[in-house]
């Protein structure tokens, strides 16, 4: 059985912060680490607390986990 090691998870706001010469949207993303123990719900909740403080609109938040995996003995 797989075992999760060096867990990651971060909180991604993609924000608009322009546009390019053919009227497309440009998107930067601000990324932050946040608890992976922390559910969907209170994540997306972090996000739009933090989508308030930015300056330019908020495209999408998203989670992003990562971890290395292991065999367990």
């Amino acid at each position: 059985m797989a075992v999760r090691n060096n867990e990651v998870t971060r909180l991604n706001l993609k924000v608009i912060t322009g546009s390019d010469e053919n009227g497309k949207d440009t998107i930067a993303t601000r990324g932050f680490t946040v608890n992976p123990e922390l559910d969907d719900d209170t994540i997306l909740s972090i996000g739009k607390k933090l989508g308030n403080l930015q300056s330019f609109p908020v495209e999408a938040i998203a989670r992003q986990d990562s971890a290395s995996l292991a065999a367990e003995h």
